[in-house]
């Protein structure tokens, strides 16, 4: 009965000791940030290591309260400059979901509202679930339910590109073509780049303008984005040539989405919207509707990580989120834009080859800022709690055996 009673003992302990590793792996407790809390100069310093490591053009951006402290802009390939452009990928979105939510703010759209309401050239196809439940912020935040994880097809250059309701009948996806579908109840989370051709068409009837020309006038314009387009980019100048992860030439491609995928921008014009949503008097949201998009609409693994457009990437000290928004595509292409609202400190970075560049600076960034891993690097911070969960079974364990024995005495 002893060695059974200390079993149950141990299998308690331990059960405990692996739920506390996995909350302070997500937590970060096992995480060291590459620069002391407040330590501008280290972490610029160190990042600036990482980059060097890195066979790409990389545009790179530190901001405080609001200001330009820091840019920095790689010659380990080509001259490029605060004006160069870049493919974003999907940091289309979140620049998308801004442009949506002005829309809202105008009452236009209805963020609540049923978007086969709101639709009229194309709606959802019939499922085994409600399409009558799936609403505009559901479309937003991922969570309308649908199946088609876009991930859209690279097209070359010197082919034509569908038509935005082709495009949503055959989406080309990265994987071949798949059917834009609910295949799971509103509020559940999956990642879904067909919702944001579905934003794309809902700007165009809402505003009875094709989508870029809108974007450019009502989005672009006002903030000072500069050099953001969505045009071809063969017809564009000051494009930061591509290259594969191993620093190779590679060669561009287009997307059959401007709203999940199609915008190219420079780090100026970042800077510009970071500006204008730390300093909404500059752009053309008020406070309360840039609030609105941190709010939590998507949950994994217990932490909010989306909201209306944008990535929730880790909590603040006041309990807001880091937020905004990664992107990548082949050959390797990545960018990142984050934003901490409790200080207004945020990071652009822009790149065009290497290993993940930017996701890996604004991965360090926000620990640095917050203490907290962002959720898009969940498996390091669970690879980080391996082996102090070892070590605690590994006494507890030797614990109970020393206590048995010690008692058959």
């Amino acid at each position: 009965m002893n060695w059974f009673k200390t079993i149950l003992l141990t299998l308690f302990f331990s059960s405990a000791w692996a739920a506390t590793c996995l909350y302070g792996g997500v937590s970060g407790w096992f995480l060291k940030p590459i620069a002391e809390t407040g330590n501008t100069e280290q972490f610029i310093a160190n990042s600036q290591a990482l980059i060097s490591e890195n066979q790409a053009n990389i545009a790179y951006v530190l901001i405080e309260s609001g200001e330009v402290i820091f840019q920095d802009y790689s010659k380990s390939k080509d001259e490029i400059t605060a004006n160069t452009l870049f493919p974003v990928a999907s940091l289309s979105k979140f620049i998308t979901a801004y442009g949506v939510m002005i829309l809202a703010e105008q009452q236009k759209v209805d963020l609540a509202k049923a978007i086969h309401e709101q639709l009229t050239a194309w709606q959802l196809p019939d499922s085994e679930f409600d399409n009558q439940k799936v609403s505009l912020a559901h479309l937003l935040s991922h969570t309308a339910g649908l199946s088609d994880g876009l991930g859209f097809a690279d097209i070359p250059l010197s082919e034509t590109v569908p038509s935005l309701l082709e495009s949503l009948d055959n989406p080309l996806s990265s994987t071949g073509v798949r059917e834009i579908k609910a295949t799971k109840p509103p509020g559940d989370f999956q990642y879904s780049g067909g919702g944001y051709l579905m934003l794309e068409l809902l700007v165009e009837e809402k505003t009875n303008q094709r989508f870029a020309a809108w974007m450019a006038d009502n989005v672009f314009k006002p903030v000072n984005m500069n050099d953001a387009s969505y045009d071809v980019l063969t017809e564009l100048d000051n494009i930061a040539p591509a290259y594969d992860k191993s620093g190779q030439a590679a060669g561009h491609f287009q997307y059959a989405s401007a709203a999940a995928t199609g915008l190219l921008a420079s780090s100026h014009d970042l800077i510009a919207l970071v500006q204008a949503l730390t300093s909404p008097q500059t752009g053309q949201l008020s406070p309360q509707m840039i609030s609105t998009m941190r709010e939590p609409l998507a949950i994994s693994l217990g932490a909010p990580i989306w909201g209306l457009g944008t990535m929730l990437y880790a909590p603040t000290a006041s309990g807001d989120f880091v937020f905004g928004h990664d992107g990548a595509n082949e050959p390797a292409i990545n960018s990142t834009l984050r934003i901490n609202p409790d200080n207004n400190d945020a990071i652009i970075v822009l790149s065009s080859g290497g290993e993940h560049i930017a996701s890996k600076l604004g991965y360090e960034w926000t620990l640095w800022q917050t203490g907290s891993p962002d959720f898009l690097a969940f498996d390091i911070a669970l690879q980080s709690a391996f082996v102090p969960c070892l070590i605690g079974l590994g006494i507890i364990l030797i614990g109970m055996i020393i206590v048995r024995f010690k008692k058959a005495k």
